[in-house]
């Protein structure tokens, strides 16, 4: 997050400023001199997935401890009307209506429900985190406790997307890659995370079903490198998905770094019926930012407006 004094405004600026599309971006005032601007990511323009990217509160209006403290414990979601999903905890303000919406879903301002944003902040390091919830050992045993400590690193890094290349790369590949399945079981897939292993080939397996029946099959595969992602691990991901019993229908490359150009350019066989997608460090953050939306049904929302 930057901090920007202008001459008018107090600017609190997220990372995701810098990648979002220009014309996807606009603003709305969700109170008198607080204005959030929204907007899409470069690579999910037209997504209607809309993020905060930054926050201008007027200086004429507010002091500075103010504007600090109140970018500190609120959080600002645009949230799509057709979208369902978890309740918000605590809600401060929903602005608009089922006849004003703002692009397509409405703006609300709450606080989270576990941790203060401001707690966050001042805690806001992975070093903090590893020492607090990771042990000699590892991630705790307790796999409820394991996917608590990986949820609360996940939702650190939405408000501060460089800690994601705080992680130590020779330590700390594992953690990535509980993130990378918690993030896909919170997005409605059953999770097997392989054996810790660094051989290549697969880290997670990912189902979706409806039922019994399995409608998707996903084989992902984690790098968290500080070097460019070259063709090899992408052939050798490859090569494990087509020798599997059953041929899975994605496979994924994520990483925290990017990919040579070469890696863009691969293509699967057009003979084999697999989808190939890489994922590069703002895929990830696109990915964080998934995973702390807050979702309302339409008529949750308007439940809230007459109560408010």
């Amino acid at each position: 997050m930057n901090f920007i004094k202008s001459r008018k405004h107090y600017i609190f600026r997220r990372s995701r400023y810098y990648n979002a599309h220009p014309q996807s971006k606009f603003e709305v005032e969700i109170l008198p001199g607080i204005l959030a601007q929204f907007g899409e990511s470069r690579g999910r323009y037209r997504s209607r997935q809309y993020h905060l990217l930054q926050l201008s509160i007027n200086r004429d209006l507010y002091v500075e401890e103010i504007a600090d403290a109140f970018w500190k414990r609120f959080n600002i979601i645009h949230i799509n009307q057709k979208r369902r999903g978890k309740k918000i905890p605590r809600i401060y303000r929903v602005v608009g209506s089922s006849q004003k919406l703002f692009y397509g879903g409405y703006i609300v301002v709450c606080e989270p429900c576990v941790t203060s944003r401001e707690a966050f902040v001042k805690q806001n390091s992975y070093e903090y985190w590893s020492n607090q919830f990771y042990l000699s050992n590892g991630i705790y045993s307790n796999p409820i406790d394991s996917k608590e400590a990986i949820g609360l690193l996940i939702n650190k890094m939405s408000a501060n997307s460089a800690i994601l290349q705080d992680i130590p790369t020779k330590t700390g590949w594992r953690v990535f890659e509980e993130m990378v399945a918690e993030m896909f079981r919170k997005f409605g897939y059953e999770i097997e995370l392989t054996k810790k292993t660094r051989d290549g080939g697969k880290d997670i397996i990912a189902l979706r079903k409806n039922g019994d029946k399995v409608t998707e099959r996903l084989l992902i595969e984690c790098k968290h490198w500080q070097a460019k992602i070259d063709v090899k691990p992408i052939r050798n991901l490859i090569g494990v998905a087509v020798t599997q019993d059953e041929l899975p229908t994605g496979v994924i490359l994520a990483t925290t770094s990017t990919f040579t150009e070469d890696a863009k350019e691969l293509k699967m066989n057009p003979n084999i019926s697999i989808e190939l997608d890489l994922k590069d460090c703002n895929d990830i953050l696109n990915w964080i930012g998934d995973y702390n939306v807050i979702q309302l049904t339409p008529a949750e929302i308007e439940q809230y407006l007459r109560e408010h």
